[in-house]
């Protein structure tokens, strides 16, 4: 390792998108469960209906079309890193069942990589891989100790892998950078598909995107843009081509599914249909501001802080527990359709029959696209408008003409109710609770701050954060033709339900070496009924009481190839 001294003489800005890279900036962004599930894809079907469900993490302003603009305006995002907009998905998860519908399978959090590919070499752990054969002017300049490493610009966007792939090459580095780990069996080795086996502590399914650059596009067809190293490793500095000579760093995902389940072979199958594991990839989009990744290179081994983000300085100021809070912007669009959220489907959604074991896919001839997109609103019953969020008083209740609690808790179940009890103001709170009221206690209707963190989903909505309230906090209707501004002079005691069983409504990530991604929240409540709503279609974010913590961790001792790595994350 340099000295803090010739490091800093070692490592220079050129400019806010290039730099001299002379070690090994590697850090890991966490997310928790995903900000959306549909059939959408702006990399590979930008505008339309993608041909099988995605599981996406990242920014909340996701949509059916990328662009740069509408990913850095997103209003929050899954990492624990504040400033991270972009976005990264996978292939949707499925478990066939014995009668052959299909159950989907949740992923319950992401990693998402940044290394500098030219040190990557140094955390080697296997043996080397069978590399192409290359001569000196197949080969630009690269490899060396000062390479210059690119940062992504605004647009750049990319895809590892093959979602028709049926065979496995192992000299192949692209075949090689998709891989799974069977977390919870000691032991068990990294493979090119699904685990022969149950994983108690998690499928993780894992993709290694080129990080070789042409320098010229931010896309272009089958991500030929961009390209792995000719030699020394798919995930190595090896040296790029002469057609893409601009080394760019190198983005790894882990998306972990809960995998518990007695191993049945076929049973697992991706959203493409897949039963054998081949033809997952991964999606990239760039949401960093711009020239802000470069800034991390100075710091070099300072930085290569693994989970642990509070030790690099650019970073520290960035970190959020709020990652697992974030819910898609208002008004976000959705393909309109039954993906399996809260019950098995006949067939997976798009033309995906079961394919793998049995060869290649076969698309039905007859197949012709029905699904449409729907913006997602959340009903508010005629004569009611949302006002806002409102912090309750301390110490006591903002409503306190009347109160419910319902697990399956919509706002216009709370207005439902209200109005039946006479009653021109109502307030969700903590996504299962309700108050009612005519007049305001302790507080002013003048006091409603949208800044406030009303950003919890009600239990009996899909994708209705802000609708629900929060943490002492109230999501606040009001009858129209009533108007409130003034406080009451005295407050009801009517009995409240304790706030003692209330959790924080984000998950305080830890810096400890057995930390896993922040989760949603863990209310008193019971699990999330099925509901009748026709957003019952939609894939709901977890609103489930039970926290997706510690228990899906690794406790495996199996390294990825080729990095150095905390053995329990």
């Amino acid at each position: 390792m340099l000295s803090s001294a010739l490091l800093s003489l070692s490592v220079l800005a050129l400019s806010t998108n290039q730099v001299i890279a002379w070690t090994d900036p590697f850090f890991v962004i966490q997310h928790g469960p995903d900000i959306i599930t549909s059939r959408i894809d702006p990399v590979i079907s930008p505008g339309g209906i993608s041909s099988h469900v995605h599981s996406i993490v990242g920014s909340s302003s996701f949509k059916p079309t990328y662009t740069y603009d509408n990913s850095i305006a997103g209003k929050c995002t899954t990492a624990n890193i504040a400033i991270d907009h972009s976005n990264y998905w996978i292939p949707q998860l499925y478990r066939k069942r014995d009668d052959g519908k299909f159950d989907l399978v949740k992923m319950n959090r992401a990693n998402t990589y940044y290394l500098v590919s030219d040190s990557i070499s140094n955390y080697e752990t296997v043996c080397c891989f069978t590399c192409s054969s290359s001569t000196p002017s197949d080969l630009a300049q690269s490899g060396s100790q000062n390479e210059q490493v690119y940062d992504f610009p605004p647009g750049f966007r990319m895809v590892a892998g093959n979602p028709s792939r049926t065979t496995y090459n192992a000299s192949n580095y692209a075949d090689k950078a998709i891989s799974y780990v069977c977390l919870g069996v000691n032991g068990a080795p990294e493979t090119g598909e699904f685990p022969k086996q149950s994983c108690p502590s998690d499928l993780r399914a894992q993709v290694f995107f080129p990080n070789c650059w042409d320098g010229v596009n931010n896309w272009l067809p089958n991500s030929a843009h961009v390209h792995y190293p000719l030699s020394q490793g798919y995930n190595s500095g090896g040296p790029c081509p002469a057609s893409h000579p601009k080394r760019i760093l190198s983005v790894f995902y882990e998306f972990h599914f809960t995998d518990r389940f007695t191993y049945k072979d076929g049973a697992r199958v991706w959203a493409t249909g897949d039963d054998v594991g081949y033809s997952l990839h991964g999606d990239f989009t760039m949401g960093w501001p711009k020239g802000f990744l470069p800034k991390v290179f100075p710091y070099g081994e300072t930085c290569a802080v693994d989970f642990s983000l509070e030790n690099c300085p650019p970073l520290k100021p960035l970190m959020t527990t709020n990652g697992s809070a974030c819910r898609p912007d208002e008004g976000f669009q959705i393909v309109n359709e039954d993906i399996g959220t809260n019950n098995p489907i006949a067939k997976l959604p798009g033309d995906n029959p079961a394919w793998g074991r049995n060869g290649a896919k076969k698309p039905d001839p007859n197949y012709k696209e029905t699904a449409t997109f729907t913006t997602s609103t959340i009903p508010v019953p005629a004569g009611w408008t949302k006002l806002g969020c409102l912090a309750e008083p301390k110490g006591s209740r903002a409503l306190t003409g009347a109160s419910m609690t319902d697990q399956t808790m919509t706002p216009t179940k709370c207005i439902n109710f209200c109005s039946s009890k006479g009653f021109s103001l109502a307030g969700v709170e903590w996504s299962v609770e309700c108050y009612c009221g005519n007049t305001t206690t302790k507080t002013t209707l003048s006091a409603i701050n949208n800044n406030l963190a009303c950003n919890m989903p009600c239990n009996g909505l899909d994708y209705s954060a802000g609708y629900c309230g929060g943490s002492s906090l109230l999501t606040i209707y009001q009858k129209s033709g009533n108007s409130v501004s003034k406080a009451a002079s005295s407050s009801s005691s009517t009995s409240k339900i304790s706030s003692t069983s209330k959790a924080s409504s984000t998950s305080k990530a830890t810096s400890s070496a057995a930390k896993a991604t922040s989760t949603a929240r863990t209310s008193s409540a019971t699990s999330k009924a099925p509901t009748s709503s026709a957003k019952s279609t939609l894939q709901a974010k977890s609103t489930s009481s039970t926290s997706k913590t510690s228990s899906a961790t690794s406790t495996s001792t199996a390294k990825l190839a080729g990095h150095k790595r905390r053995e329990v994350h």
